[in-house]
């Protein structure tokens, strides 16, 4: 344990690891990932996180079972959502067989190796795994590089911690710097979780980064593929003045118009849904959309996606009525402050659950 934290060189390893990297991108053909942001079990989720209150166990089961039944091997998560208690959750839920990625939250405060290799422990621990298919750095924004976490990540394989690194709202140049960092150390950077919708498609940092990955090998996983509910046939006037990436994103209520237009008709033509629509479009791009799922409802309409495939001329089409608001163009100071109120509510969240006040318990509805 007391090498953990030196600020030492991890020499690469000799014996090649494509098969290890082969073996993620091949679990990463999953149709769709699922999201678990709003699993969390604390009072902050009931009220906060998730204004329509805890998931129920029951509806958490339902949503595994329908998405395994429906091939999804892949689920998201982060030490950060419900301070590790969407972590259990899925620690309680899920079969060996499953994906699990989850996140490193790089708050100011933690500065070292020794830093990481915790958090990843402590990740182990609440998922019930000995090691990680795929740990992310939540984002490239620290006062350490993303070559640092790379290394730190170096470090955790060796022990046997994670399998796989992968990096988390990275540009085309972060995402460069962590492929060659992780050939430098020995850990395989596999994917990069990126907002990727209708509503940044045209955005020149997010081709840039398309480009990069491609090229590379990494996998895109897109977050917010449907803008948390912009892309959706439940859109309201009333709901669009409360919807956060609307107001992230900077956007106007006429921006969206000539595209939502075009999903309603698309939608007509195939007998789906909007959302359905906006997802069949990412995965087309062979990107795999991360969705979250509240309820056993949500899942099976996310999961009305995969099976059938746009015709080429349509997915033209929404090419040339995408956005370009990506949020790879966010300042930097914007995202640094984000991460740390993240962490701060990180916090809270891990000691209300320490103290017993978690809403849902393993055996309960």
């Amino acid at each position: 344990m007391n090498d953990v934290g030196r600020e030492h060189n991890v020499s690469a390893p000799t014996m090649k690891t494509a098969t290890i990297e082969a073996q993620m991108l091949d679990n990463l053909s999953s149709p769709l990932a699922i999201g678990t942001l709003q699993w969390g079990t604390t009072p902050v989720d009931n009220s906060i996180i998730n204004p329509h209150g805890v998931i129920s166990e029951t509806d958490a089961r339902g949503i595994v079972a329908k998405a395994m039944l429906a091939g999804v091997t892949v689920w998201d998560t982060a030490e950060g959502y419900g301070g590790g208690t969407s972590e259990k959750r899925l620690g309680r839920l899920l079969s060996p067989d499953q994906i699990v990625m989850t996140k490193f939250l790089p708050v100011p405060w933690r500065y070292s190796h020794a830093c990481f290799e915790k958090a990843v422990r402590d990740s182990c621990k609440r998922l019930k795994l000995k090691t990680i298919p795929i740990y992310l750095l939540h984002s490239p924004i620290h006062w350490r590089p993303v070559e640092y976490w790379i290394e730190a990540a170096a470090l955790c394989k060796q022990k046997g911690l994670l399998q796989a690194m992968g990096v988390s709202n990275c540009n085309a140049d972060q995402v460069e710097r962590a492929v060659a960092a992780g050939k430098k150390y020995g850990v395989d950077v596999v994917i990069n979780q990126v907002h990727y919708s209708l509503l940044c498609y045209n955005s020149p940092a997010l081709q840039e980064m398309e480009k990069a990955c491609r090229r590379l090998g990494v996998k895109i996983v897109g977050f917010s593929p449907i803008g948390q509910g912009l892309l959706t046939d439940n859109l309201t006037e009333e709901r669009w003045k409360s919807n956060r990436p609307a107001k992230m994103l900077r956007l106007q209520w006429g921006d969206i118009v000539p595209l939502r237009t075009c999903l309603r008709e698309l939608a007509k033509k195939y007998n789906k849904s909007m959302a359905q629509i906006a997802l069949n479009w990412c995965i087309r791009h062979d990107i795999v959309p991360l969705v979250g799922c509240r309820s056993v409802k949500q899942a099976e309409d996310s999961l009305g996606s995969v099976g059938w495939e746009l015709d080429p001329k349509d997915v033209e089409r929404l090419d040339k009525l995408a956005l370009s608001k990506s949020t790879l163009q966010s300042p930097g100071w914007r995202r640094s402050i984000f991460v740390t109120l993240f962490g701060i509510v990180t916090i809270v969240c891990q000691t209300l659950d320490w103290l017993g006040y978690g809403m849902v318990k393993a055996a309960s509805d």
